[in-house]
């Protein structure tokens, strides 16, 4: 299928300016805007094709991994209604992000490098909301998280960059545990890490608990459905910068203007309710863990709306806002009402790369 070209464009600008930049010099930049433009293109026609005929796309790839007959992950891709709204904004936002960073980096010392991680990021990204298979969404949340340290310390002259690069890897990375947890736990309990047939068969867990004290003698049932979800959320926590792993974000504004708008509007910080919209048939089967959810994402809505009022940096005021807008979006998943967090995703993705796009003429 053409539409494997989505995500594979993306990738191949970024190997060939990593290995070709000194060479390309500031025509890196090319390369890299005709890929994500390219990216975007197909995603519109992706969007038109699935409006028109109503029925997910899926593109298998390959057999990543056998171990023999229960163990087998086969890696894929997989459209539908939620993929190409996202696709969308990512490819949207990314291709403006790209053609206002050609003039905004030029006669940067890194210009090619540059060029290549951020192509990195989309793809990441891209490749994120088109997996059909936890594991592969797992490796592009990580690749994500590498690319935001990279483009984070771009200015790796400055100290401040250097330690903001530092503070998100690893509040990322400890979130990352709680996601990697709820992985393993979800292939414990259903057998598969194909995402289609996890959303499938989660009616057959509603009822089935973990006693998680049995291994002392005491017992603690917990409802299997409740605490995946939470280890996913806890996943989601730190990719979009909610309470408690909120911290690194508004340090990330030490990045370049154009990163800045990619983490805000397109990648990164989405991440996170995506994660919870698309596991939206496992998470309503929790009472408990969508409590948790609506009050982590209200707490954090609140708490950071009233810090962005206290801000004297544009920069950070937008970051502050961010994290605040996600809160909302976090927060009405939390009440099930997944439509409307989408809705506010997209809205808020492309005012954000708006806003950061522009900060520059403000005074």
């Amino acid at each position: 299928m053409v539409y494997i070209l989505i995500p594979l464009l993306p990738l191949l600008a970024s190997v060939v300016i990593a290995l070709a930049g000194s060479r390309l010099g500031e025509a890196s930049a090319k390369i890299g805007v005709l890929a994500i433009g390219t990216s975007g293109a197909l995603s519109v026609a992706a969007f038109v094709q699935l409006a028109l005929a109503g029925k997910p796309i899926s593109i298998p790839l390959y057999e990543m991994l056998r171990s023999g007959d229960d163990l087998k992950i086969h890696l894929g891709l997989y459209l539908d209604q939620l993929t190409v709204l996202l696709l969308l904004l990512v490819t949207g936002v990314g291709f403006v992000v790209h053609v206002y960073s050609a003039r905004y980096m030029t006669g940067d010392a890194r210009f090619p490098r540059f060029f290549a991680v951020m192509a990195l990021f989309t793809f990441g990204m891209v490749t994120l909301v088109m997996s059909d298979n936890l594991l592969m969404l797992f490796m592009c949340w990580e690749v994500m998280g590498i690319c935001s340290y990279l483009l984070i310390s771009h200015q790796s002259d400055r100290q401040a960059a250097c330690q903001a690069a530092t503070k998100a890897f690893l509040v990322n990375a400890v979130a990352d545990v709680g996601l990697l947890f709820g992985i393993v736990l979800t292939y414990a309990t259903f057998g598969t890490l194909d995402i289609q047939n996890i959303l499938a068969n989660v009616s057959s867990q509603s009822g089935e608990h973990w006693n998680l004290l049995e291994w002392i003698g005491f017992e603690w049932h917990v409802q299997k459905t409740t605490l995946i979800t939470l280890f996913l959320f806890m996943g989601c926590l730190g990719k979009s910068a909610q309470i408690p792993f909120h911290v690194w974000l508004p340090n990330a504004m030490e990045a370049p203007t154009p990163v800045s708008a990619l983490i805000h509007a397109a990648t990164m910080v989405n991440a996170g309710p995506y994660l919870l919209v698309r596991f939206s048939a496992l998470v309503m089967l929790s009472p408990v863990a969508m409590a948790v959810i609506a009050i982590v994402g209200g707490t954090t809505a609140l708490f950071a709306g009233i810090v962005a009022l206290t801000q004297s940096d544009i920069k950070k005021m937008l970051a502050y806002s961010t994290i605040s807008q996600i809160g909302f979006m976090i927060m009405t998943c939390g009440l099930g009402a997944f439509v409307a967090a989408i809705f506010h995703m997209l809205a808020h993705g492309f005012l954000k790369g708006f806003l950061f796009l522009s900060t520059g003429n403000q005074l």
